[in-house]
């Protein structure tokens, strides 16, 4: 599954609070990742589509937000 199918997808409507981490050189959410988008920061606008296309590697929630790590 890729970050797109979950967060922009005309078939299913994601809406809530969402954290996108960039964890393709193995770090995670905690401990290094980047956060590469970050709703409550960049607001309800598409993602770039370099971070729609990478791939879900593990989900979880924080504070009423939902935390996806991702790789290329």
């Amino acid at each position: 599954m890729v970050v797109g199918d979950l967060v922009y997808n005309d078939d299913f409507d994601c809406n809530c609070n969402y954290d996108i981490y960039d964890c393709s050189d193995g770090k995670q959410y905690g401990n290094g990742a980047e956060l590469i988008f970050c709703t409550q920061r960049d607001g309800f606008n598409k993602p770039l589509d370099r971070i729609l296309d990478m791939k879900i590697k593990y989900i979880t929630t924080q504070d009423s937000t939902i935390v996806i790590e991702a790789a290329k």
